[in-house]
C-alpha cells in the first residue's frame, strides 16, 4: 500500500460536489463538449478511421443529451484541491457538506469562479479523451479483436500502471472515471491519492470523492475478467458499472487565497 500525504478530511472540501449552474455557465459547459466532441473524432479517426462514420452521430447524440444545469463540478473540485496541496494552503472547505459557495459574499463567489474555471480548464484538456474512450465503449468495433469493454479494459491496465507511477512520486492526481451511460455527464472525475496493488490482477484506488466528502473513498479494481468491474464506496447509478478509467491532464495553478 502506498498512499501521498493528501487526506479527503484536511485537503478536500467539506462540501458536496451538487451544483444548480447559472445559464451562462450551463452554455460554457455545452460550448466546450462540443469542441471536445470535434477533438474526439480526430483521436477516433487516428486509431479507427473507419469509425468516424459512426462516432459523429453518436457524439453528437451524447451532445444533444447532455443536460449541464445540475451538473457537478467533480473536475475543477479534483484539480482545485491538488492546486492547494501543491501551494502548501489550507483548502476552503466549507463548514459542512451544504456549504456551498456562491454569490451571497465575496469570498463564496471567488471560490465558485475559481472552480467554475477549472472545471471549465479540466473539460478542455480531458473530454476529447473522454469522448473518444465513449466512442470505443458504445459502437461495435468489428476489426478490433474484443468489444469496446476490453478495449477499455486494456488501456486502464496501461493508465493503472501510469496513475502508481505518480504516486509513488509523491504526487496525487486527478482521474476520469468512465462508466457504462451514453451521456458524457454522468462520468465523473475523482482525485486519487493513494493505491494498494497486490500483483493478483486486483487493486484497489484511494480517493477523494466530492460526491461523498469528508472520508477516505476506496475504488477496489478487478482487472481478470474480459471486462474492468469494480466495487465502490461512492458509487453512481447514473454513471453505471465502471468500465474504464484514465489519468487526466493536469497542470498546476496558484490558488486564490479565500478564507471560505
Amino acid at each position: 500500500m502506498n498512499k501521498t500525504s493528501f487526506r479527503p478530511q484536511t485537503n478536500g472540501f467539506a462540501f458536496i460536489n451538487s451544483w444548480t449552474f447559472q445559464p451562462a455557465e450551463e452554455r460554457a459547459m455545452k460550448q466546450s463538449l462540443a469542441v471536445s466532441a470535434q477533438a474526439a473524432t480526430e483521436r477516433v479517426g487516428s486509431g479507427f478511421g473507419a469509425l468516424v462514420g459512426m462516432a459523429t452521430p453518436l457524439l453528437d447524440r451524447m451532445i444533444a443529451n447532455a443536460a449541464p444545469k445540475n451538473y457537478g463540478l467533480c473536475g475543477g473540485m479534483a484539480a482545485a484541491s491538488l492546486d492547494y496541496f501543491h501551494a502548501g494552503k489550507p483548502t476552503p472547505r466549507g463548514k459542512n457538506i451544504n456549504d456551498l459557495p456562491d454569490e451571497r459574499t465575496p469570498e463564496g463567489a471567488a471560490l465558485r469562479k475559481y472552480l467554475t474555471d477549472r472545471q471549465l480548464e479540466s473539460m478542455a484538456q480531458n473530454f476529447p479523451k473522454l469522448l473518444a474512450w465513449m466512442v470505443m465503449l458504445h459502437v461495435d468495433i468489428p476489426f478490433y479483436d474484443g468489444d469496446g469493454p476490453a478495449w477499455l479494459l486494456a488501456r486502464s491496465k496501461d493508465e493503472w500502471t501510469e496513475l502508481k507511477g505518480r504516486i509513488d512520486a509523491g504526487t496525487p492526481w486527478p482521474v476520469m472515471l468512465i462508466g457504462s451511460s451514453a451521456s458524457p455527464f454522468n462520468n465523473h472525475q475523482v482525485l486519487a491519492y493513494g493505491y494498494a496493488d497486490p500483483d493478483d490482477g486486483t487493486a484497489t484506488m484511494f480517493v477523494y470523492d466530492m460526491n461523498c466528502p469528508g472520508k477516505e473513498n476506496r475504488i477496489v479494481l478487478d482487472f481478470r475478467a474480459s471486462l474492468l468491474q469494480a466495487r465502490e464506496t461512492c458509487p453512481d447509478a447514473r454513471r453505471g458499472p465502471l468500465r474504464g478509467f484514465f489519468c487526466n491532464e493536469y497542470e498546476p495553478t496558484v490558488p486564490p487565497d479565500v478564507k471560505y
